[in-house]
């Protein structure tokens, strides 16, 4: 049984976890959202098609039961709509988990990925004991995902030389931190 729950719920928003069930309303978000997707993710490099998003949603599912990756779709509470994706990874440092997501086109600069990050933040330190810290990591180049760690309160604590892997990269990431002290002391 994984560590985190299926379902969250926020102001405006529900996270639930990816299941195929879904994969149809991912996939007419992300063909919504595709010219602004191919600029900063790798697999959105083509148009991806309704078997490419069932593979990636099925090794998120696989990924979500090993406790590896919690992936979900995030819908908005009174449309139902599907508006994008947020994950919490394992990577780097033990007792360290990071945040990804992305926001349908049309429904960019409402604050959901600064939601959707701040569910998954609190998930982080509230159902995965040891976790120490929470990064937020983007092209430098990427000043829209930049700014929800930012609004978040979370530090920059790196730049570092990155690959570069779609039209948007600058070769150039950021990294963002918050500790689980400094996120209990703020919420």
């Amino acid at each position: 049984m994984s560590k985190l729950p299926d379902e969250f719920l926020g102001a405006r928003l529900r996270l639930n976890r990816k299941t195929v069930d879904d994969v149809d309303d991912a996939l007419e978000a992300v063909d919504a959202s595709f010219d602004e997707l191919q600029v900063w993710m790798k697999w959105a490099a083509s148009r991806p098609s309704r078997e490419s998003i069932v593979a990636l949603t099925r090794d998120d599912d696989e990924r979500f039961r090993s406790d590896e990756r919690w992936a979900y779709w995030i819908r908005e509470i009174d449309s139902a709509v599907l508006v994008g994706s947020a994950t919490l990874d394992r990577r780097g440092t033990a007792g360290e988990l990071e945040i990804g997501y992305w926001i349908r086109s049309d429904r960019t600069r409402r604050g959901y990925a600064t939601e959707a990050a701040s569910i998954l933040t609190s998930a982080a330190f509230t159902y995965v004991p040891t976790t120490t810290t929470v990064k937020i990591s983007m092209d430098r180049a990427n000043t829209a995902s930049a700014a929800v760690p930012r609004k978040l309160g979370f530090v920059p604590v790196a730049e570092y030389e990155r690959e570069i892997i779609t039209p948007g990269h600058s070769g150039t990431g950021a990294a963002w931190i918050t500790s689980r002290d400094e996120w209990l002391r703020r919420t």
